[in-house]
């Protein structure tokens, strides 16, 4: 009989599912937003009742299943009490009652609603997957299992490293009352080395900032105060309230007593950005945060390294989005090696929880793919739906290319054309890897404005990346790092600028991703058809999305945003469809 393991991110934010075989072998994984076309997919639970067809695809019918879940029972438990005490009732969410720390920096109004809605999520967690199992397949074994939150977090970012050992640091918002945790990773195993408990969140410092700055953080928002930063410059006095906020000690956040909060949020409240006020406005606001970040975040790297558990440095968490830090870290620390997995976030711990599931099942069989775990576990688009595209869609200007489909498409982009490149399997995490992605030629002043007001219809200050071809990062990029899911910023060197201005951002970064053939041989084909066309190495990159979706899905939302926007371009597989 086979046997399957399911796991389910079920945060209320940020969810997804993944299953992975009985030899531990990840089958699939997928945010739960991309399916339903919603950001961050908030209140969708990852097991909706149209997982079905996933699970027949995937999942042999004579099959044991291990359902594991991201919440530990524990925590589980603290809720109920807390329901019991009429905590989550509509008068308390209205009128908050019973004491909770207003160190969260946030409205306590907000806290109860947060608080509510993971109660809700951890009680009807796996029904939808049970329910679907029973309709699916002749059930005759199926179990569940609960993680603790931070652990999930830690068994995906360790056991998807290229790594034996390291020091791995989970950096969050608020799971299960942690925020910080530092495990120790050695052949396979996991030791929980010290945590951070309580409201004081590095992660919601960070949600501050970005409230503070005038973005919405409830929807993700903290990349606009990544890409405006470098636009800034260091403000004094915002730099000494934020210092004072938050400090860190010992493995510890510590903020001030409550009444002091209250003093410091005003000061900072008068610094805030007002809603019908240029971004702009905020640039020094987005810098001095993004430098205060940096600063705690080196902190408590430098006693993680004082540990002296590995030179290899494993970061996991929301914080481990932050690529701009990322980026610093080889540099400014004693860690020889860092490793950020493709999906840091809570999407990532559906993976982490079916890995803790099979260890508990197999503790000597080796978890993970070494030494490249591969994204490319998502959705794919069939052929055959493509063929009843050419059949029944009456689009004219649509050719199939199965042999030359790289240079086609390198020649459309060398020629300045926007293209939406879809291939095979999509990418696990928030950020295109050259299978969902917007491509288009980084040598162009203007291009960056060109997608930013034409296709993605988003702030003017918001850079793109490079993908650029493994041979050549050292000559482009001063202290190069392989980067192969875009989780860390490097700096240009001085001659390559130039080159390529689209992808070069103000603070003269980019954040990269390497590309190898090995890695992914169909975007290798192009880069490397494009470089043999123009002598770059690189193209721009950029999700296949608008501001406010997620990546695109299906191939009816390729085709929508496809007219719906500037761009020149579609290819999909072997198919290439372009404007007259």
């Amino acid at each position: 009989m086979h046997k399957y393991y399911i796991g389910l991110s079920n945060t209320f934010h940020d969810s997804s599912l993944a299953i992975m075989d009985g030899e531990g072998k990840i089958l699939f994984a997928e945010a739960t937003e991309r399916r339903l076309q919603y950001k961050r997919a908030l209140n969708c639970p990852p097991d909706n009742f149209d997982i079905g067809p996933i699970l027949k695809k995937y999942c042999n019918q004579d099959s044991q299943f291990v359902v594991a879940t991201t919440w530990s029972e524990d925590y589980l438990q603290a809720l109920n009490r807390l329901e019991r005490m009429n905590f989550f009732s509509e008068e308390s969410l209205k009128n908050p009652q019973i004491q909770v720390p207003s160190k969260f920096l946030f409205p306590k109004a907000s806290i109860y609603t947060i608080l509510k809605l993971q109660h809700q999520f951890l009680k009807t967690v796996g029904t939808g997957i049970l329910l679907n199992l029973q309709k699916h397949f002749p059930l005759k074994n199926i179990t569940f299992k609960k993680y603790e939150h931070h652990l999930t977090h830690a068994a995906y970012a360790s056991y998807t490293s290229p790594y034996t050992d390291g020091a791995c640091l989970i950096m969050d918002g608020f799971g299960e009352a942690k925020s910080i945790s530092l495990y120790g990773y050695k052949d396979d195993h996991l030791k929980q080395l010290w945590c951070h408990k309580g409201p004081e969140s590095l992660g919601w410092f960070y949600e501050l900032i970005t409230t503070l700055c005038g973005f919405d953080w409830f929807t993700g928002e903290e990349w606009k105060v990544m890409g405006l930063a470098p636009y800034g410059k260091i403000n004094q006095a915002i730099y000494v309230l934020l210092k004072e906020l938050c400090q860190y000690k010992n493995g510890k956040l510590k903020y001030p007593a409550e009444k002091k909060i209250q003093e410091l949020m005003l000061k900072l409240n008068a610094y805030k950005r007002p809603t019908d006020s240029s971004p702009w406005t905020a640039a020094d606001l987005a810098f001095t945060g993004q430098f205060v970040f940096s600063e705690i975040a080196l902190e408590m790297l430098k006693d993680v390294e004082s540990l002296e558990l590995s030179k290899n440095l494993i970061i996991g968490g929301g914080c481990g989005l932050n690529s701009s830090f990322n980026g610093t870290v080889i540099e400014k620390t004693g860690f020889d090696n860092l490793f950020v997995p493709s999906a840091p976030a809570d999407d990532g711990n559906s993976i982490g929880a079916a890995m803790l599931a099979f260890k508990e099942d197999n503790p000597n069989k080796i978890t993970g793919q070494r030494p490249f775990f591969s994204p490319y576990i998502g959705s794919s688009i069939s052929d055959e739906t493509i063929k009843r595209l050419v059949q029944l869609g009456q689009i004219k200007n649509i050719r199939h290319l199965p042999l030359t489909i790289h240079t086609e498409t390198a020649k459309k982009l060398a020629e300045g054309k926007l293209v939406a490149w879809v291939q095979g399997r999509a990418e696990f995490g928030p950020r295109s890897l050259g299978n969902r992605s917007i491509i288009a030629d980084p040598r162009p002043q203007n291009m960056k404005e060109i997608i930013n007001s034409k296709v993605k219809f988003r702030e003017e200050f918001r850079p793109f990346a490079p993908s650029i071809l493994h041979e050549f990062g050292e000559e482009y990029f001063e202290n190069y790092q392989e980067t192969p899911y875009m989780e860390r910023t490097l700096v240009f060197r001085e001659g390559v600028k130039a080159k390529v201005p689209a992808v070069v951002h103000a603070n003269h970064t980019g954040r990269l991703q390497t590309v190898k053939k090995e890695w992914n041989p169909s975007y290798y084909k192009l880069i490397k058809a494009f470089y043999d066309i123009t002598g770059v190495p690189l193209v721009l990159n950029t999700s296949l999305n608008i501001m406010g979706k997620p990546i695109i899905h299906s191939l009816e939302d390729a085709i929508g945003m496809f007219y719906t926007t500037g761009l020149d371009v579609l290819v999909v597989n072997d198919y290439i469809i372009e404007k007259d």
